[in-house]
């Protein structure tokens, strides 16, 4: 008889008959450190292993703490610097275009209808190519984020 075909008493399985019914035990555990029964498997092996890996554990929660605020400290230094970069841009805008409006009003003054007319056709061909013609800031702002890695 081979070891097969024994049990855990070291005894042969007796062969069921058909439609006999039976239990079905099964086990599982998941996490970072191994069950208690195992653990109290490797104490027999050496007393202090189930505490070194008990440390090994918490450490390893320690670093992935750390690691995954250090990534949400990234992506708010990043957050602030594309508010401040926009929020500069909005007054860069601002600022040309009143200095803009400034100097047709001043060629106004002056009576120069013509320059007021290229002035505000140059302007406006500006303003609508840019929604033709996207610059390449819009390809690097439009890709979506890696999916979140566990």
């Amino acid at each position: 008889m081979s070891n097969n075909e024994l049990n855990r008493n070291n005894r042969p399985y007796e062969h069921a008959s058909p439609g006999a019914e039976g239990l079905v035990l099964a086990e599982s555990f998941q996490g970072p450190i191994p069950p208690p029964n195992i653990l109290a498997e490797y104490q027999t092996i050496d007393p202090k292993l189930p505490l070194m890996i008990m440390e090994m554990a918490l450490k390893e929660q320690d670093n992935r703490s750390h690691i995954e605020n250090r990534k949400l400290d990234v992506v708010e230094q990043k957050t602030l610097h594309d508010a401040a970069f926009g929020k500069r841009g909005q007054w860069l805008t601002f600022a040309t275009a009143v200095v803009f409006l400034t100097v047709l009003a001043f060629f106004g003054y002056l009576g120069l209808e013509t320059a007021i007319g290229w002035g505000f056709g140059t302007g406006g061909f500006i303003v609508i190519s840019r929604f033709f013609i996207p610059n390449k800031g819009d390809k690097k702002r439009a890709k979506p984020l890696p999916p979140e890695q566990s």
